[in-house]
């Protein structure tokens, strides 16, 4: 019967202290992209840190429509980037348009890819400092 509540007893520590760790890891993702986590669930904290990554996405992919456009209109000094911004110019036959847009995705791709490398040292996340208990052991997750 001892054994039983031992095992019992050191399975709840485990879990306990991978509660632990896990709240340290949020605390800090929630420090480092400057979500409140004071007074929250670790529920709560979670479903902010995903929103507020989603605004960070979001706030990435604007600025690198707006750089993107500001190296095209550095070789086009009279392109129309308020028409550019309309969006695609396509047939009216949507079938045709569908492969037209594809022709313009596949040509796009590499070039784009090379333009987007050209930023990739821009795009930083911060770091991630785990504070709390260290269990020996087990790896991160």
């Amino acid at each position: 019967m001892t054994s039983t509540a031992e095992a019992l007893q050191k399975s709840l520590d485990v879990e306990a202290s991978n509660r632990s760790a896990l709240e340290a890891v949020v605390t800090s993702a929630c420090e480092g992209l400057g979500v409140s986590a004071s007074g929250s669930s670790l529920r709560s904290r979670v479903e902010a840190l995903y929103s507020r990554a989603g605004e960070r996405m979001r706030e990435a992919l604007h600025t690198g429509v707006k750089k993107a456009l500001a190296v095209v209109s550095s070789h086009y000094a009279d392109i129309d980037l308020p028409a550019v911004c309309e969006g695609y110019v396509l047939p009216d036959d949507e079938t045709e348009a569908q492969e037209e847009v594809q022709r313009l995705e596949d040509a796009a791709s590499v070039p784009g890819d090379a333009l987007a490398a050209f930023f990739d040292d821009e795009v930083e996340l911060p770091p991630l400092g785990v504070q709390g208990p260290v269990q020996t052991g087990q790896q991160d997750p």
